[in-house]
């Protein structure tokens, strides 16, 4: 029994891998557009949520139909590591000047970017840290 399993399994698994190859090639235009954090546009009464809403005329109804959009925050250099782009959604663990975990992700509409940012206790702290920082938009048409 164990040898007819192996028999029948062995060319199953051989004749399952096979390779698929992409029917058409789509080509998208892309835009870049960076954009930077200042204050909060809205701020929940218990200040659990908030975010940043940014106007980015970019983004137009081919891009929402059609598109997409990916978002980066910079992180500036420092003598112990080069500027880099970090993508949303963000998680942010217990920082001394944050004072609790936040996360934060993206939403976009036409016309407009939100970064939403949440937490147990107070988005204000990485509200703070943000401000200022730069935001890379990588929107396909």
């Amino acid at each position: 029994m164990k040898n007819l399993f192996l028999l029948l399994f062995i060319p199953l698994f051989f004749f399952s891998c096979i390779e698929v190859e992409k029917e058409f090639e789509v080509e998208r235009e892309l835009e870049v557009v960076i954009v930077e954090f200042g204050d909060l546009t809205s701020l929940s009464d218990d200040k659990q949520y908030g975010n940043f809403e940014i106007k980015v005329p970019e983004i137009n109804d081919d891009v929402m139909e059609e598109g997409a959009v990916l978002a980066y925050i910079e992180r500036a250099a420092t003598e112990e590591r080069p500027q880099r782009w970090s993508q949303f959604p963000q998680y942010n663990p217990v920082w001394t000047e944050i004072g609790d975990t936040t996360f934060s992700y993206l939403s976009y509409g036409e016309g407009f970017v939100r970064i939403s940012l949440q937490s147990k206790t107070s988005v204000e702290g990485i509200a703070e840290t943000y401000k200022g920082l730069k935001l890379k938009l990588v929107i396909f048409e």
